[in-house]
Parts: C-alpha cells; sequence; structure tokens
C-alpha cells in the first residue's frame, strides 16, 4: 500500500484529545503516511512549537469554552453549520483518503458531505452503545434522575444538530447526539474490563493512547523520594478548572503523611492555590508516567489519559470529578477495585459546582476515610497488578495505525 493522506480533527475542550491525535500523526509519518491535525485557535500556540501539520477550524465548544459538552455548544444550529462549512473546505484542500474524528460532534457530518471515510476516536461511555447512567453504579439514589437529565440533554443536542445537518442536505435527525461520536469504525481508548459494553460490528478496542512530548519541567526524582514519604499525586488535567477545594485536599494528604506532587496541566492558576509546605511540589507539566512507578496514590479529575497511566503503573485512583463522564470513569474505577470515588454520585445539570459542594459538605475525616481505605485495602494491590496486565496487552495508537493502512 503506497502512502495515504489522513486528517485528524479532535474536540478543543480538552488538550488530552489533541494529544491523542499528536500520537496517531505521528506514528502515521513514522509509517510514511501523511496528516495533518485540525485544532481551534486558542491550541495554535501549544503547536506552534512542535513541528505539526495543521490547520485551525472553528469548534462548537469555542461558545463557551466548556470543558465538557453544554447546552451552549448546540444552542444555535448556524454556529454547527459555520464549523461544518469549514470542515468541509478543509477537506476539499487538503483531499484527505480518511478523516478521524476525536470526541468532535461537526466532523462526521462534514466527512460524509465529501463522500471521504470516518473513523471515530472516542470513550466506551460517550457512545449511545453503553447502558450505564453516567456517574452512577447500578441502584445508587439519583440514578434514575441522571438518566433523566442526560437523556434530555443528548436529544436537545441531536434535535438541534439536526437542524443543522437539514440545512446543509443531510437527513435531519433528532436522535441521540452521541450517534455523531461513532464512526464507518470506531476505536475505544478505553478497555472492555474498565467499561463494558455489548458486542457490535465496528466498535474497536484499541486501548489507551499515550503521548509524552508535552513541555515537560525537568524533574528530579530523588528529591521527589530523599524524605522517604509516600507519594502522592494531585492533577487536574488540562482544562480550565479552578478547584477552590484543593488546597483542602492537599492539606489532607499531608495529614495523611503523603509528600505531594501538584501537576498542574499549564493551569498556572494552580500555582497560586497551592499552599506553601516543603512537602509540596508543583509543576506546570510533571512528566506523569516517569513519576507514577514511584507514587502510592493519585488523587485526579478523572481524565482518562491521566487515569490509564497510573493504572499502568499500578497506582490508585481517588477521583474528584467535574463533570459526569469523569464521574463515570470513577464507577469505573471502583468496579474493578482501583480506585474511589471521592464525593457520592451528583445529579448534573451543567453545574460543575455540584461536586464540589458535595466534597464541601465531607468531614476530613470522611475523606480521610475514603481515601485511606482504598490505599490500605490488601485486595487493591492484585487488583491493580491485574489491570496493568490487561493494559500492556492493547496495543492503542500501533492498531489504529494498522486499521488504516487495511483500508
Amino acid at each position: 500500500m503506497g502512502p495515504k493522506r489522513f486528517l485528524l480533527v479532535p474536540g478543543n475542550n480538552s488538550l488530552s484529545h489533541i494529544a491523542k491525535c499528536l500520537a496517531v500523526y505521528q506514528a502515521l509519518l513514522l509509517r510514511g503516511h501523511k496528516a495533518r491535525l485540525a485544532v481551534g485557535k486558542k491550541h495554535v500556540p501549544f503547536l506552534e512549537k512542535r513541528a505539526v501539520d495543521y490547520a485551525v477550524l472553528p469548534d462548537i465548544q469555542e461558545s463557551d469554552d466548556a470543558g465538557a459538552p453544554s447546552v451552549e455548544w448546540f444552542r444555535r444550529p448556524s454556529r454547527i453549520i459555520d464549523c461544518i462549512n469549514a470542515e468541509v473546505k478543509l477537506i476539499e484542500d487538503y483531499r484527505p483518503d480518511r478523516v478521524l474524528g476525536v470526541f468532535r460532534f461537526t466532523v462526521k457530518a462534514a466527512a460524509r458531505l465529501k463522500g471521504v471515510p470516518f473513523d471515530s476516536l472516542i470513550c466506551g461511555c460517550m457512545i449511545p452503545d453503553s447502558e450505564e447512567t453516567l456517574g452512577f453504579a447500578d441502584g445508587e439514589p439519583g440514578r434514575d434522575e441522571q438518566r433523566a437529565i442526560l437523556d434530555g440533554f443528548f436529544r436537545y443536542a441531536g434535535s438541534r444538530l439536526g437542524a443543522a445537518l437539514s440545512a446543509v442536505g443531510i437527513e435531519k435527525t433528532n436522535g441521540d447526539i452521541r450517534h455523531v461520536l461513532k464512526g464507518d469504525r470506531t476505536f475505544l481508548w478505553d478497555f472492555p474490563e474498565f467499561m463494558p459494553l455489548p458486542e457490535s460490528p465496528g466498535i474497536i478496542h484499541v486501548g489507551p493512547l499515550f503521548w509524552d512530548d508535552w513541555p515537560y519541567d525537568p524533574v528530579d526524582i530523588d528529591v521527589l523520594r530523599r524524605d522517604g514519604r509516600p507519594l502522592a499525586v494531585v492533577s487536574f488535567g488540562t482544562c480550565a478548572v479552578y478547584l477552590p477545594s484543593m488546597p483542602r485536599i492537599i492539606g489532607i494528604l499531608l495529614d495523611l503523611g503523603y509528600r505531594v506532587v501538584v501537576a498542574a496541566g499549564g493551569q498556572k492558576q494552580f500555582l497560586n492555590i497551592v499552599p506553601s509546605d516543603p512537602r509540596v511540589v508543583t509543576y506546570t507539566f510533571a512528566p506523569l508516567r516517569r513519576i507514577f512507578p514511584y507514587a502510592s496514590l493519585l488523587v485526579t479529575h478523572g481524565g482518562q489519559l491521566t487515569v490509564f497511566e497510573a493504572l499502568q503503573e499500578r497506582v490508585p485512583v481517588v477521583v474528584m470529578p467535574f463533570q459526569p463522564e469523569q464521574a463515570h470513569n470513577g464507577v469505573c474505577l471502583e468496579r474493578l477495585g482501583c480506585g474511589v470515588r471521592l464525593v457520592p454520585p451528583q445529579p448534573f445539570r451543567g453545574n460543575p459546582n455540584v461536586y464540589v459542594e458535595a466534597l464541601d459538605r465531607m468531614t476530613d475525616d470522611q475523606i480521610k476515610s475514603r481515601i485511606a481505605g482504598l490505599v490500605s485495602d490488601p485486595r487493591t494491590a492484585p487488583r491493580l497488578a491485574r489491570v496493568s496486565d490487561i493494559i500492556a496487552r492493547y496495543p492503542g495508537v500501533r492498531e489504529i495505525v494498522t486499521r488504516f493502512e487495511e483500508m
């Protein structure tokens, strides 16, 4: 098979989506193919520092810059149409052999309009095949309310997208918005033990995709280990999140005897709220895959890239979420016995403060009990070892590139 041309289009609500595209991009180039990455304008500075062929596209996420799908993303069909038209123009100019969308709600329509094969890369809980309720295990109080809220949102978003699709000449649909996150082939970056799904044609578990070219701060591992304290990592991803409760969480970890690494994910506002203490070290971008082999605990928002990096190194995970998908990763971790949700499940109506308020209602002793219960459970270590072995069996990026070459 000769060289092919690929267009990679991530959603812009998280740098982790762009990182996954960059992992695929680099692998394609190493195999002799051509690829172009399309991002929103706010992420251009991130790519300008790298030798990447990129284009700039508008994104419905730019309506409010929310870190998770919101009503504002879908309120105006005209904005959706503008995004589709921009994607169509890029496809016409670049003429890819295939398009890959990563948590992108509009690019499937653009690829369809131009007759270009379309694949998607997504997590299992965000496709309509999932029968679970985000953030809730079966039987938990509030589960039915949460399902009704989310089903209403998915239908609303589907209806607004349907109006835009009709305007650009695609048959209108008022169904579940999550259908547009599926492709001719849908690659899942999680694995069935983490997020069980019914078997379905075209659903391919490739496993976690890791990318290690972040603008990392220098780290001296010996310094982090010098006082013999167990190491806890606090990481809340790369989305614009301000967590007033972070100093409290760090203080509790210090009370429990940990030395704390704060991974700010490029969010410099975190640097202003981290308590000044010699046992706390803060990095703008921390090389977590270097640090996790020496860590005893991760406290995180629940982003899957960070969670899977920790699980690969057998680190137990505590999830403090800001939206239902992250909360559901906590559910999945509890199912595996490798982590816990820090706060009880909460019906979510678009306000991430619902989780912070739930944390505020907890006493320090309750929070300490959640953390200590996970770490001290003798079953946690063998469960982590099993999951680490499962992750190692998945090829990740290599599987995607191989499938591309089979077309």
